[in-house]
């Protein structure tokens, strides 16, 4: 990121500031603290002022303390983004494995993934695998694990658990 090192430079002094940077709001955070420092727009700029001018924090925390109330705004906007956001992937989520439930192809991916996991466990332990392509090998295993990792997810993570439980619910605790 490129605001990483002003913030790193800024947030012992302005730890408000300093948690913006790093956020969505992180360039319009900057453009303030670079009004306020009198030098321009960029990452750069304010980094080279914050080291060659140590008083410059002085005037960066007095900034805080200033917009205190602006700046825990910008804040609460941020983290309601994000939690818009994590919202949204979770819905897309639920959505998917309910789109899905009934449908053979999921079952049929992860078990032909714990086959591809399986086989390639073998060859690499039991097979004659030249050196030149272990490294291949082992990518190619790191990338299909990966792969198995997500199916095993969708089928038993805590969604899919919490979908059989209202199943069973729903026809009774013995299914009756």
């Amino acid at each position: 990121m490129m605001w990483e090192n002003v913030k790193s430079l800024i947030a012992s002094a302005a730890p408000l500031v300093g948690g913006l940077l790093a956020g969505p709001a992180g360039s319009s955070v900057g453009a303030l603290i670079a009004d306020k420092l009198g030098v321009e727009h960029t990452p750069e700029a304010i980094e080279a002022e914050l080291k060659s001018h140590p008083e410059a924090l002085l005037k960066i925390k007095q900034m805080e303390s200033d917009e205190r109330v602006e700046l825990r705004k910008i804040k609460l906007q941020e983290t309601s983004l994000l939690l818009g956001y994590e919202q949204s992937k979770l819905a897309d989520t639920q959505d998917a494995r309910k789109q899905h439930k009934d449908h053979w192809m999921p079952w049929a991916l992860t078990l032909i993934l714990a086959v591809m996991v399986g086989g390639m466990f073998a060859a690499l332990f039991f097979g004659d695998v030249p050196e030149n392509y272990s490294q291949v090998l082992i990518m190619i295993a790191g990338t299909v694990l990966g792969a198995f990792s997500t199916g095993i997810a969708y089928w038993l993570g805590s969604s899919q658990g919490s979908l059989i439980k209202g199943k069973q619910l729903a026809g009774g605790v013995n299914g009756k």
